[in-house]
């Protein structure tokens, strides 16, 4: 019997080509400097190319792995420091 494949599972959400969560990580990084560097009276049209190159490198990452957003929202609960709570090497999670 044949199953049908997700289209969610297959194909994650993309903005203009690039993963969701890179090409908006992209974003918040950008736009606030923009916005910064008006302060000193910066044209924001300099920040054009710095958006396209970062989105670019979003694009790339995102074609040689599509669920890299996934991979990067599984990765953070595992970069917690466990503290023994025996003196001995290594990462013990059970006494």
């Amino acid at each position: 019997m044949r199953e049908p494949i997700l289209k969610a599972v297959a194909m994650p959400p993309r903005v203009f080509w690039a993963p969701m969560m890179p090409a908006v990580i992209n974003l918040c990084m950008q736009a606030p400097l923009l916005f910064i560097f008006q302060l000193w009276s910066v044209n924001p049209l300099w920040f054009i190319p710095a958006i396209l190159a970062g989105h670019l490198v979003a694009v790339f990452f995102g074609t040689r792995e599509p669920h890299i957003s996934k991979m990067a929202q599984s990765y953070g609960p595992f970069m917690i420091a466990y503290k023994n709570v025996y003196p001995g090497r290594g990462h013990k999670l059970a006494p």
